[in-house]
């Protein structure tokens, strides 16, 4: 089960091309910085000097614009790619070349209220530093504190692993290659599909949603619109944890709380990130979660402008998953059973279907999972770096449940989404089904969520204001209906 964001996150463009159109002027389109400086060089121009674009205040905000483009560009010097404040904290600051440091804290409220059961509810407070050093040479350090304070529990204790703990979350070593090549290693922040540090995003930090691993990670930009990214890690260091393991997501309960415990290899991967027009982007990744799964996942998103102010969005996404290693899960039985889970052997499909209409957005999403009788839940899949974590990517996850957790079957979501006061207040509902296969006594197998949740930005500064409320109906054996409310602020600085 999960506790996130009930809006979508707003997926990450990982690859920007660099070029500019700022009608009616025209400008140099190849941009080119030195590695360890700020400054930016543009090529030359067959009719106009680099001066002459500063005769005049055009040329000036010409080459703001072009900052501003590099800023949001994936490979930059003005990117930090480990920046745990401005991913996971709400903020969409990006800090200068030279260098820098990031403050920032949320306060949590939350409560667990079953509808045949006993409240439980929790106030915490997030403190997290995150700083870089300049780049001497392509080269820069950077290194992450996390302190977790609970300062109010009532009802049922241990619910929200309420444990309160300082952690030195992030140290590691980066160096960058002008905007085609980043590599970074040591105790980092990885950021991909189905292997995630962070757990709720934009704007709603949650103490679990931190955990870094030790690994090592490269980026390439090897085409403007095509970026390559690789990993491997070997540890991660998990929330309320202050030190690295080799054990997965999955020692945080469930199904598979008794595999969770078993250490393993860590996962690696390798992903393609294409964006060869504005309208279109795409995934695809192969995973190797070691002792587990092998897995190929591919994700697709088109938009298409039909007026000024209207405009549809498609979505198509796949997976599929055999058994890796040792197979963990031919080791151990599910629940109640005494012959082991059974090989991987999973497929998934997705589809979505957005109207946009101005400032508002309509969506049908649809998932199923399926594969082989006698497999591991009967094709169902396995997430031992996301389970719990608030972030896997398929279209019908909503807040606390998700098709890729509850076992093979299938999933709809429908979602309406309103922004009011140029973006800054924004107003979500959803209605998310979950129809699933049985394969052992008391695994959940009609499970439908509500959720409905507010999101305020506040104007000018870098604070933010959430409110969630979620209205689960599920089995009684497992847990019941259940109501559960959230409240975060969190600023950075």
């Amino acid at each position: 089960m999960k506790g996130c964001l009930v809006f979508n996150s707003v997926s990450r463009k990982l690859v920007l091309a660099l070029t500019l159109s700022a009608a009616p002027f025209t400008y140099a389109s190849e941009i080119s910085y030195e590695d360890n400086e700020s400054e930016v060089k543009l090529s030359d121009d067959v009719d106009k000097t680099r001066d002459d674009y500063f005769d005049n205040d055009v040329g000036v905000l010409i080459e703001e614009e072009e900052i501003k483009q590099l800023k949001q560009s994936y490979i930059s010097p003005y990117n930090y790619l480990q920046d745990p404040i401005a991913l996971n904290m709400g903020s969409s600051a990006k800090a200068e070349s030279t260098g820098t440091f990031h403050l920032g804290t949320s306060f949590i409220a939350g409560m667990n209220s079953p509808m045949n059961g006993q409240n439980t509810a929790i106030n915490t407070n997030i403190v997290q530093v995150w700083g870089q050093t300049e780049r001497f040479g392509g080269f820069a350090l950077g290194g992450a504190g996390t302190a977790v304070v609970n300062f109010r529990q009532i009802g049922q204790p241990n619910t929200f692993s309420t444990t309160s703990v300082f952690s030195p979350s992030q140290a590691y070593i980066d160096y960058q290659y002008s905007n085609k090549l980043d590599i970074v290693a040591g105790n980092i922040l990885i950021s991909t599909p189905w292997v995630n540090s962070f757990g709720s995003n934009p704007g709603a930090t949650y103490a679990m949603g931190n955990n870094s691993y030790q690994a090592a990670l490269v980026n390439v930009q090897a085409l403007p619109s095509l970026l390559i990214t690789g990993f491997s890690a070997w540890n991660y260091t998990q929330y309320p944890n202050n030190w690295g393991n080799q054990q997965t997501y999955y020692n945080n309960g469930g199904v598979l709380a008794s595999i969770g415990s078993t250490p393993t290899n860590g996962p690696s991967g390798l992903g393609l990130t294409w964006n060869p027009v504005d309208s279109y982007s795409g995934q695809l990744w192969l995973y190797n979660f070691a002792d587990y799964a092998k897995m190929i996942y591919a994700d697709n998103s088109y938009h298409v402008a039909v007026a000024s102010e209207v405009s549809f969005d498609f979505g198509l996404q796949g997976f599929m998953q055999s058994s890796s290693g040792s197979a963990i899960t031919t080791q151990f039985p599910l629940p109640g059973q005494t012959t082991p889970a059974g090989v991987i052997a999973s497929n998934g499909v997705g589809g979505r279907i957005a109207l946009n209409v101005a400032n508002n957005t309509t969506s049908i999403s649809y998932n199923n999972i399926f594969g082989s009788s006698g497999s591991f839940l009967n094709g169902g899949m396995v997430t031992p770096y996301t389970y719990g974590m608030e972030v896997d990517p398929l279209y019908t996850t909503p807040a606390l449940t998700s098709l890729a957790e509850l076992g093979s079957g299938y999933a709809y979501t429908l979602r309406n989404s309103t922004s009011f006061m140029d973006n800054s207040l924004k107003f979500n509902l959803s209605m998310s089904q979950f129809f699933v296969n049985q394969v052992y006594v008391g695994q959940a197998t009609n499970v439908t969520e509500y959720d409905a949740s507010l999101l305020y930005r506040i104007p000018h500064t870098n604070m933010n204001v959430w409110t969630r409320l979620v209205y689960l109906e599920q089995p009684d054996n497992v847990g019941g209906n259940m109501l559960q409310p959230r409240l975060i602020f969190n600023w950075t600085y």
